[in-house]
């Protein structure tokens, strides 16, 4: 018994070491380095005192947050309307889902720079029925529209099986026994989807917050975030630095495992309830 759990762990014991744990220390060790490999705080210092680097987290923060709250309303919806269509076109819709949840980077940008660039279809539209026209698809708006378009897919893809577990028989036996519909989904429906909802927004959180290529792409420098402002760092297009570069990974480290330590925190009495 022993021999055969050393089989099955071992390799993935490794694996774990080798792919996640092992960059991520080089990563945070790295991070206290200079570019020439002395021990300094001088990276994070930059990253405290220069605005620069400020807009470029600030940016970050603000497109994942706006765009992750948008696209989990969007696919609550979506989400719980899947569930009421005939097994057929919701095996046809979920096909199309997961499709688009996977169309993003280069591709998803020039699809938006055709629709809504300067010489876009949306421009031509908009001059031909004389109709006024602000909407900038390479800025800080337009970027986080951007991110929607494989955000929702995604969302819908994780929440669909959510509300689908949802059984009609639990609303009959609620309104059996007295209950109206305010009391069904704050005692029934919320304890059991709001963990799933926040753990689906981390994840698209997450998604948005490193998502490279389609900002790139789409804005090039104009709009600095931090994917964009490590590959700068990585590649030379400012100076290249591959230490600051390592700290603003770190720093993208820190959030995401305060968010997943929140998240578990807030979920724990839905695993606590499970446990008793």
């Amino acid at each position: 018994m022993r021999a055969t759990r050393i089989k099955v762990y071992l390799p993935f014991a490794l694996l774990v070491l080798l792919v996640l744990a092992l960059p991520l220390l080089v990563m945070i060790s790295v991070s206290f380095q200079t570019t020439s490999g002395q021990i300094s705080l001088d990276n994070y210092r930059q990253m405290i005192l220069n605005s620069y680097y400020h807009q470029a987290i600030f940016n970050s923060l603000k497109i994942s947050f706006v765009a992750s709250v948008i696209s989990l309303i969007v696919a609550i919806i979506g989400a719980w309307a899947l569930t009421k269509l005939r097994e057929r076109t919701k095996d046809m819709l979920i096909t199309i889902f997961n499709m688009s949840s996977s169309f993003a980077g280069v591709p998803l940008a020039f699809s938006l720079i055709i629709l809504f660039g300067n010489a876009g279809v949306w421009k031509a539209v908009a001059t031909a029925l004389h109709l006024q026209d602000t909407f900038n698809i390479y800025s800080l708006t337009g970027l986080t529209l951007s991110y929607t378009f494989f955000e929702i897919p995604l969302g819908i893809m994780f929440l669909f099986p959510v509300f689908e577990e949802l059984s009609p028989d639990w609303r009959e036996a609620s309104q059996v026994l007295g209950a109206d519909q305010l009391f069904y989904l704050r005692k029934v429906i919320i304890p059991i989807v709001l963990p799933n909802l926040i753990e689906v927004f981390i994840l698209l959180f997450a998604n948005a917050m490193g998502t490279y290529e389609t900002a790139y792409a789409l804005t090039g420098n104009n709009v600095v975030s931090i994917p964009i402002l490590i590959g700068s760092l990585i590649n030379g297009e400012l100076t290249a630095n591959l230490p600051l570069a390592c700290a603003f990974a770190s720093f993208f480290t820190l959030i995401m495992t305060l968010m997943v330590l929140l998240g578990n925190r807030i979920t724990r009495p839905k695993g606590q309830v499970k446990a008793k």
